[in-house]
């Protein structure tokens, strides 16, 4: 059954671990995205994307591995400079 939250406008490209539709794609197995192959967008929370094969109707959670939660804790950290004791130019 379609999913009450499925809308064409919003549509992600990865491959459904239930039915492999994509296999044997050129664009998918090049990592592009095609016309055919895409799934149905139902929401996203941090890094990981809530779908809907439109094929076999299968939702599940994907981790895309990138986005909100990926950098260092201490990256946006200023470094400390060292005081010279000198006046500011």
């Amino acid at each position: 059954m379609r999913d009450p939250q499925a809308d064409i406008g919003r549509r992600a490209w990865v491959a459904c671990p239930r039915c492999a539709d994509h296999a044997g794609c050129a664009p998918c197995h090049d990592g592009r995205s095609c016309e055919t192959h895409w799934r149905f967008l139902l929401a996203a929370e941090a890094r990981r994307i809530f779908v809907q094969c439109p094929g076999c109707w299968y939702r599940w959670w994907h981790d895309t591995e990138f986005g909100a939660g990926d950098r260092p804790a201490d990256v946006d950290q200023v470094p400390a400079f060292p005081d010279h004791g000198g006046a500011a130019a």
